[in-house]
């Protein structure tokens, strides 16, 4: 063997323990509604498999920028959500300033096995005036047989 081979074999090595290593992005790749719908069906696994699992969720591999998911839990609060007040908050008493009842619109379309989108004003983080905020909820249920739903959004999605 000669000593570039050799080189060559200890960088691949180097690189696939690296690659190996590296945590997974579960972020959406495009702001889209496709890709948000994506994200969100790769945390419904997580929730089904191993229940609302708020510290993976707030790692960077689920939460950067304007992207988080939300967990809502069996008794319709709030269990995983990077705004600390809206944990463990009631979903009916989250409205916007037009006074649309956004929670209840997220509980009734994740009620059971329901899936879709949930569109409607929100104020995004460092602005001051409310704009159009797509949202994607699915209804699970976790190993503990108990329902939630889990969901993400975005603004100007595609």
């Amino acid at each position: 063997m000669t000593r570039s081979s050799i080189l060559l074999s200890i960088t691949c090595v180097i690189g696939a323990v690296a690659a190996a290593a590296a945590p997974v992005s579960h972020l959406p790749k495009a702001n889209t509604r496709a890709a948000v719908a994506s994200y969100v069906q790769a945390a419904a696994s997580v929730v089904q498999k191993s229940g609302p699992s708020c510290a993976t969720f707030a790692t960077p591999a689920w939460r950067s920028g304007d992207y988080y998911i939300f967990v809502v839990g069996p008794d319709g609060k709030g269990v995983c959500h990077p705004t600390a007040s809206l944990v463990g908050k009631p979903m009916s008493d989250i409205v916007n300033s037009k006074g649309e009842k956004v929670g209840e619109k997220i509980d009734k379309m994740g009620m059971g096995d329901g899936s879709g989108w949930v569109d409607y004003l929100w104020k995004r983080p460092g602005k001051t005036t409310e704009e159009q905020k797509d949202t994607y909820v699915m209804g699970v249920t976790g190993p503990d047989h108990k329902h939630y739903i889990v969901g993400s959004g975005g603004w100007g999605l595609k």
